[in-house]
């Protein structure tokens, strides 16, 4: 289920520069790494991971360790 977002995340906490991939809590920080596929970069993918490692470590590392073998950043 993907979290709910406010537009004030967007403009508080969002790691992309338009208000994209909003991350301020557990739930955001979760849906953020399921959608990083959508990042246009691989900077703006890795700074999506190291947000949501803030809330979620484990799953963070599992997305940057199968990010990397694959070159997606």
């Amino acid at each position: 289920m993907a979290a709910k977002v406010t537009a004030e995340d967007r403009k508080e906490h969002a790691v992309g520069d338009h208000g994209d991939f909003p991350i301020k809590n557990e739930a955001q920080a979760r849906s953020a790494l399921r959608m990083r596929g959508h990042a246009g970069t691989k900077a703006l993918r890795r700074k999506i991971i190291r947000r949501a490692a803030h809330f979620l470590p484990a799953a963070a590392k599992a997305a940057w360790e199968k990010d990397r073998a694959s070159g997606a950043i």
